[in-house]
């Protein structure tokens, strides 16, 4: 090949690289952790290869790529602590009914969650920016923010942490059905009884008339004060803009889950936060984990469940009593919001930071103790660890009955972690291999795929990216007496009803006139008769 012709080919790459590159806004106003960490990778990469990324955050990336540029909020931590407050366990165990109007009542006022009111955001609606896509998460109580899409008149992608939302399926275009669809906040199992199903359409039902009431008055009302931008009042309700979108990418997969339908542009991506390659731990991790003949027992409840709280279950005491017998070593992730430091125990390593997914990856990790959360479940699976799940809020729980159904784990009551409940469930998964075996027969499936999670992520968004909204059912924008057929049904019905009145009608007619004519033929007769006479 001449050098002419290389020039060209080399042109032609370049140009054929910068027209497939695009621009991105991902907007993440949650303040959960656990909500950024599932899809920062996808993010990542999508910066890694070539395209303008500009995400706006609680919680930053460490090292982004020079073409991810992170606008940060600075409330995350004043979030955190106004959470240990208000306590999670307390949240997690109030009826499905009443949680869902407080958390979406709670939702515009927590510190963290109010981005509306954001100097930042206030900047963005008015910039002159220009993008070809918005993607963010627009069904965890702040659907509003799906007017960004319209603001920059692009293409919508969705991110949802959780995968079994009757809200997201919704508006996804095919709705639950509770025969055998539950709600995240419930734990029935994909086989219910009678009683069970009957629980569940009700409970179903009325947490999505909530969900409907709050987008379309609270929310509603927050948007039209707070997001303004020349040209809003043309947008759509909240509802039909955070419905019309061209992808969803859910935190999901059929090994930590239920297998349910979904719409054709809901995509899986559970397992984009675990790593190819962990990195390797710090030497102090290293030389403990090393060192432990019979293994490590890893606790985490990340940052769902602080020590203060602990303390107040009554559980802090028992876990220290009971590993302090173990013959496994413990390593312990310290989460305190006030500042208090760890104790120094024998046998135990405690740390406000851990790097988790590479200690489930050493080959010495015997057990891991969580809160159910389906981040920390996806890395233990793929590395095949059994669990023990404390559940306090949320999704937690139906992962945790999942885990207990199955046989990879067992699931402990956060009120009752005594030293009796405790010492049973610890001891169990670690002397019955059948825990062992069912993490890693889990394992397989998880990891069994055509390609790697964050990998099919950005293949589906860069997908969309090409041939837009292709994916979408018309089911997913079509008016709610339209999807579920009341316009059918109520023609259906009134046609019944005419054609009820009509027959009616016709038989009395008919009758009445057979009766007359009857009465008339029988008039003529005795009238002959009488002649005769």
């Amino acid at each position: 090949m001449s050098r002419t012709n290389l020039i060209v080919v080399l042109l032609v790459v370049l140009l054929g690289s910068a027209a497939e590159s695009a621009r991105i806004l991902v907007f993440f106003c949650q303040t959960a952790r656990s909500h950024h960490i599932v899809f920062q990778p996808v993010i990542r990469e999508l910066a890694l290869r070539g395209h303008e990324v500009d995400y706006y955050t609680h919680v930053p990336l460490k090292d982004p790529p020079k073409n991810l540029n992170q606008i940060v909020f600075p409330h995350l931590e004043q979030s955190m602590k106004v959470m240990e407050e208000m306590s999670m366990v307390e949240w997690g165990q109030m009826p499905k009914v009443p949680l869902e109007v407080f958390m979406r009542t709670a939702g515009l006022e927590l510190p963290g969650l109010d981005c509306h009111n954001f100097p930042e955001v206030k900047e963005l609606l008015s910039s002159d920016k220009k993008y070809d896509m918005v993607i963010g998460e627009f069904f965890f109580y702040v659907e509003h923010f799906a007017y960004l899409i319209h603001r920059f008149d692009a293409l919508g992608v969705a991110f949802s942490s959780n995968p079994d939302m009757s809200w997201l399926n919704e508006m996804s275009g095919l709705p639950d059905n509770p025969a055998y669809m539950s709600n995240f906040l419930s734990d029935f199992p994909g086989r219910m009884s009678f009683f069970e199903r009957v629980k569940n359409t009700v409970m179903s039902t009325i947490v999505k008339a909530i969900d409907v009431y709050y987008v379309k008055t609270r929310l509603q009302s927050v948007a039209d004060e707070h997001l303004r931008y020349e040209g809003w009042e043309s947008r759509r309700s909240i509802f039909q803009e955070a419905s019309d979108l061209a992808l969803i990418l859910t935190n999901s997969h059929h090994s930590l889950g239920y297998p349910s339908p979904t719409a054709p542009h809901v995509k899986g991506i559970m397992g984009t936060n675990v790593a190819e390659n962990p990195k390797p731990l710090p030497k102090d991790i290293q030389d403990f984990m090393d060192s432990a003949e019979h293994g490590v027992v890893y606790l985490s409840w990340g940052s769902m469940l602080s020590v203060k709280e602990l303390r107040n279950l009554g559980g802090y005491d028992p876990f220290v009593k009971i590993f302090g017998s173990l013959k496994q070593k413990v390593i312990w992730k310290w989460t305190s919001w006030s500042g208090e430091e760890p104790p120094v125990l024998p046998n135990i390593m405690f740390s406000k930071w851990l790097p988790q997914q590479s200690i489930l990856a050493h080959n010495k990790t015997k057990l891991f103790i969580t809160h159910s959360g389906l981040g920390g479940m996806g890395e233990a699976i793929t590395y095949g660890v059994p669990m023990i799940g404390i559940p306090v809020f949320g999704d937690q729980f139906r992962n945790t009955k999942f885990m207990s159904s199955v046989g990879f784990g067992i699931g402990i009551d956060v009120f009752n972690m005594t030293e009796a409940s405790l010492s049973w469930a610890i001891n169990e998964v670690l002397t019955n291999p059948r825990y062992k075996e069912e993490a890693e027969r889990r394992s397989l499936i998880f990891k069994d795929r055509p390609m790697k999670p964050v990998d099919e992520a950005v293949y589906w968004i860069e997908y969309v990216l090409r041939h837009g909204k292709v994916l979408q059912p018309a089911s997913a924008t079509m008016p709610f007496y339209q999807l579920y057929l009341l316009d059918v049904f109520a023609a259906l019905a009134l046609t019944l009803i005419v054609i009820f009145v009509v027959v009616k009608r016709t038989i009395r007619l008919l009758f009445r006139f057979i009766f007359n004519r009857n009465g008339n033929h029988g008039k003529t007769k005795a009238t002959v008769s009488k002649k005769t006479d």
